[in-house]
């Protein structure tokens, strides 16, 4: 049974793990001086320091854990029924927007079907009969659209809120690795300065083992973490382009998805400590060498300026960081992603930002890169596609539509509604051609993200 170590305990003892929005996390590395009991001080030799591995390393594995489950649930909702829902809303012909709300709380679908119906001075009388139609289309299913806008609100919201705590994770994960370094530098200089009095038969290797370790651990878990994080970033811009800025085609969600399944859950590491000996070493060594590089490197040095200043600080400032379980992260990465799926530039811009950002290889990169490649191609037969709907004012809906869809072969656009058309410039392609389309659509279903149960989004 682990030992629960209260705040003073906290205080005195090891130092602290990151601030993962988990509340009342145990203690492991220290950050003061002795005096302090031992964290799992019951346990003695190699049970200690198995346990304080342990301790440690399950913090990490379990954000991915719940990082994972959590966003797969949200991408059933978009596999099943999200797809399906965006692409009737684009054809109900009236404009609507997906983004980040302005505090970073929640993902937002707005919407306005308007109240009465409206003829313009320009519309002949196919053209009334048109706009007669879109507006008694959007009335008719206006409670429908209601329940799938409000699901969808809930999925991306889930998708966001788990962005914050996994790029909380990713950046104080670098900051503790910094405590660890900071803390084999004093024992390279003082081999016998442990922070406090190691229980029996745990010797000052034994503990300079464990955060060369713990070193490691951090960097391959933050590096877990950064595939969640791309792969969630991805289908939020997707998401979005499907929107009145783009209006691209909802089926491109699920080439994103079933990408996301190809490249398969990076499984969980194991928080137990490595009792293999080689395969130990090895990671010893790892650490040794990352520790290293981060002890030479300028983001280390200003750390360590930093932390002198904030140990001036009162007492209450320390005490009101341990009590703050939530709070919204503040990198480049952090408000690149938020530019991405707040703001109102070319969708195409966004897209190649986030080629640029995402892990360099895995299936869903060589998607959104070939998406860059598409677009591209698309932009250029753009015009032509948009000239069709501007002469079509006067011509069957269906027609336009047609016209618009043969003049757009060789790439893969929204030709499903005059929204769609009207926007052909801006739209995103994913796919090359409509046997592709299909084809996706085949192989997702197959998979657990179509045939998995939905999860019961009124309990959350």
């Amino acid at each position: 049974m682990t030992k629960t170590i209260g705040r003073r305990s906290l205080l005195a003892g090891l130092g602290t793990f990151p601030l993962v929005a988990i509340v009342s996390s145990p203690v492991l590395i220290a950050a003061c001086g002795k005096g302090a009991e031992a964290p799992l001080a019951h346990l003695h030799g190699k049970d200690w320091v198995h346990g304080a591995y342990k301790l440690y390393s399950s913090r990490y594995a379990s954000v991915q854990s719940a990082a994972e489950t959590s966003s797969q649930n949200a991408y059933r909702i978009l596999a099943q029924k999200g797809v399906v829902a965006l692409h009737q809303l684009q054809k109900r012909e009236v404009p609507f927007f997906i983004k980040v709300d302005e505090d970073a709380s929640a993902f937002r679908m707005q919407r306005k079907v308007p109240e009465r119906l409206t003829f313009t001075a320009d519309m002949d009388e196919a053209g009334r009969r048109a706009a007669e139609a879109n507006w008694m289309r959007a009335r008719e299913h206006i409670h429908t659209d209601y329940e799938e806008i409000r699901r969808l609100d809930w999925a991306m919201t889930r998708l966001l809120a788990q962005l914050q705590r996994i790029r909380t994770a990713i950046e104080e994960g670098r900051v503790e690795q910094y405590r660890l370094t900071e803390q084999l530098v004093d024992l390279r200089k003082d081999p016998g300065k442990v922070p406090y009095e190691l229980p029996k038969d745990v010797s000052a290797k034994d503990y300079e083992e464990i955060l060369l370790l713990l070193v490691e651990r951090i960097e391959d878990d933050r590096k877990r973490l950064g595939m969640i994080e791309a792969d969630i970033v991805a289908v939020g811009l997707v998401v979005r382009s499907t929107d009145a800025n783009s209006a691209t085609l909802a089926a491109s969600i699920r080439k994103v998805l079933l990408a996301i399944e190809v490249d398969g859950a990076t499984p969980v590491r194991p928080p137990e400590f490595p009792a293999e000996e080689t395969a130990r070493q090895k990671l010893v060594a790892a650490g040794r060498a990352l520790s290293t590089e981060i002890e030479q490197s300028k983001e280390f040095a200003k750390w360590k300026a930093d932390e002198r200043e904030k140990k001036l600080a009162a007492l209450g400032a320390f005490l009101s960081v341990l009590d703050a379980t939530t709070g919204l992260p503040t990198s480049r990465v952090y408000r690149t992603v938020l530019d991405i799926w707040r703001g109102d530039d070319d969708y195409l811009s966004y897209l190649t930002t986030l080629a640029a950002l995402l892990p360099h290889g895995g299936e869903v990169t060589k998607v959104l890169t070939t998406a860059i490649e598409y677009s591209e191609k698309a932009r250029a037969v753009s015009g032509a596609v948009m000239s069709i709907a501007r002469e079509g004012k006067g011509k069957a809906r269906e027609l336009v539509i047609q016209e618009a869809t043969d003049r757009a072969k060789g790439v893969v656009l929204n030709t499903a509604s005059r929204f769609a058309i009207e926007r052909a410039n801006k739209q995103l392609s994913f796919f090359k051609d409509s046997a592709e389309v299909d084809a996706v659509a085949e192989r997702l279903a197959e998979t657990d993200l179509v045939k998995g149960l939905l999860p019961d989004i009124t309990k959350n």
